[in-house]
């Protein structure tokens, strides 16, 4: 696994030679390269360190990971934390995607895991970067959870000292689609449910299309299901004062403040009054917001990553060889942007039960400026 290292020598001499993949007018770097792991979400440090998640726990025993700057990748913040829960214990995760780092804190949303005895509850936990201690753990209870719950990206809301979970449940897939916001006061640890099934959540009615093929599920008995994918990316700004989201397979991009997140004093009715409309974008699993107001989307039907204003949508970065389904993204104080690209669509669950996938996957980076 090479970081950085020539990376930009050997990724300039391959686009030269083959112009058709060379479709963007910034440079593409590999920051990290897997022969057999996937590599999930990704969350870079105002000091520029960066860490990830493995989004498949039957391949990666260890489930979130340090790229070091000199290429090696060690698990964080040590193999008992970040490997599944022994029985009885909540200590491990049993599944993520989520992660954030705010401060010094390293935030990882684990999902958990309904088909153990006892089962694993979803929780959210933090650890400090600097001396790797745990800094606290949130359990999520059921009680603002539903059968089909999937928790997926979150923000941290350091002004409310809140985190704002989006649920983007099963929908489409097992069960009908219950999207939903889960939101944890960081202080008390109080949690609750809200905006079930809101508009806002759900996806387009239409099939999510990668290189001409819909993404679909067989199961056993035959029926093929083309799932919808609801609530799923979501992002805070800079100071704190918007909390940016959208579904999946939706291609608008809706924001609410913050201000009235934290108020609890605020009913379903009254707060789905406070949503905006802020712009169009394509379908996307992940995205992240500049000083500036600007969304840079992943666009996992055109192997790109973009940006969505309200003056519109346009691709920055465009890859058919090297981006295959760009997840989590991150954006570094030094003004790369960084993010992973994993093939999901091309895992047996999202193709009919086949697994075409081509290794490797990688974490990528380009210069904003």
């Amino acid at each position: 696994m090479n970081i950085f290292k020539n990376a930009v020598l050997l990724l300039s001499l391959f686009l030269s030679a083959n112009p058709i993949f060379g479709q963007s007018q910034h440079q593409l770097e590999i920051v990290a390269s897997f022969e057999s792991e996937r590599p999930g979400n990704i969350a870079v440090s105002e000091k520029g360190r960066i860490f990830i998640t493995m989004s498949d726990p039957s391949v990666s025993k260890y489930a979130v990971k340090e790229i070091l700057p000199n290429g090696t990748i060690q698990d964080f913040p040590d193999t008992v934390w970040t490997a599944k829960p022994k029985q009885n214990s909540v200590k491990g995760i049993s599944r993520t995607i989520g992660i954030q780092v705010s401060k010094d804190i390293l935030w990882v949303l684990d999902i958990g895991d309904n088909s153990t005895v006892p089962k694993q509850s979803p929780k959210l936990i933090g650890w400090n970067i600097n001396t790797k201690n745990l800094h606290q753990v949130f359990t999520i209870p059921d009680a603002v959870l539903h059968p089909s719950s999937f928790l997926q990206d979150f923000v941290i809301d350091e002004k409310h000292q809140a985190a704002v979970i989006a649920d983007m449940s099963l929908g489409g897939m097992i069960y009908p689609a219950v999207p939903a916001f889960i939101i944890i006061d960081l202080k008390t640890g109080y949690s609750h449910r809200i905006f079930e099934n809101h508009p806002s959540f759900q996806a387009k009615d239409e099939d999510l299309v990668i290189n001409g093929r819909p993404l679909s599920h067989m199961y056993p008995d035959g029926k093929i299901v083309k799932p919808r994918y609801p609530l799923n990316p979501i992002a805070i700004d800079a100071k704190m004062e918007w909390v940016y989201f959208g579904a999946l397979g939706g291609e608008k991009i809706y924001r609410i403040s913050t201000k009235s997140l934290a108020d609890e004093n605020l009913n379903d009715d009254i707060l789905t009054k406070k949503i905006e409309y802020y712009s169009e974008k394509p379908k996307s699993d992940g995205f992240k917001i500049d000083s500036k107001g600007q969304i840079f989307v992943t666009d996992v039907e055109n192997s790109a990553i973009g940006i969505s204003t309200p003056k519109g949508y346009s691709i920055l970065v465009q890859d058919k060889s090297l981006i295959s389904w760009p997840d989590g993204i991150s954006i570094g104080s030094d003004d790369y942007l960084y993010f992973t690209s994993n093939q999901l669509q091309n895992k047996p669950w999202w193709n009919n039960g086949k697994d075409e996938s081509k290794p490797p996957y990688y974490v990528l980076r380009f210069k904003m400026k």
